[in-house]
């Protein structure tokens, strides 16, 4: 029982040891993140940029409703890549909350940058009344070796 153990216990410590040798360089993981904030709402979101393959994983997501004004706030990433300029889906903060947040991940091909829209939205007409983006997150990855 003793040998057994004490193999068992080998294994997991050279595991732990090998694993990051072995892990690829291309797999390599970084990250930007930026936030919209305003006197009715702010906005965050924070994107791990992987390669191998491309993504956007992960991402964190918030969102907060800071006003009674008869607006939801909504908030949507927008990426520039190899596949063009995409505007993904609204996230909205639920009616009836202040805030809201969302872990999420993307692969998209390859993305020069991405930023996003923190909006206000009309309650009954759901109606986008203005956004506010964030500064822009550029893909922390050189590509011009490719």
């Amino acid at each position: 029982m003793r040998l057994k153990s004490s193999l068992v216990a080998t294994a997991a410590a050279l595991a732990t040891v090998v694993t990051p040798l072995i892990a690829s360089p291309a797999a390599a993981a970084s990250g930007t993140e930026a936030t919209v904030s305003t006197n009715s709402y702010y906005g965050r979101m924070a994107i791990g940029w992987r390669l191998n393959p491309y993504r956007l994983d992960p991402i964190q997501i918030t969102a907060q409703d800071r006003a009674t004004d008869g607006y939801v706030v909504g908030i949507r990433l927008i990426t520039n890549g190899e596949n063009g300029h995409k505007v993904w889906s609204m996230r909205t903060v639920p009616s009836g909350r202040t805030s809201a947040s969302w872990s999420t991940h993307l692969q998209a091909g390859w993305i020069d940058n991405a930023y996003f829209e923190v909006c206000k939205i009309g309650a009954g007409s759901g109606v986008i009344a203005s956004c506010e983006s964030s500064a822009v997150m550029p893909n922390p990855f050189d590509d011009s070796s490719m």
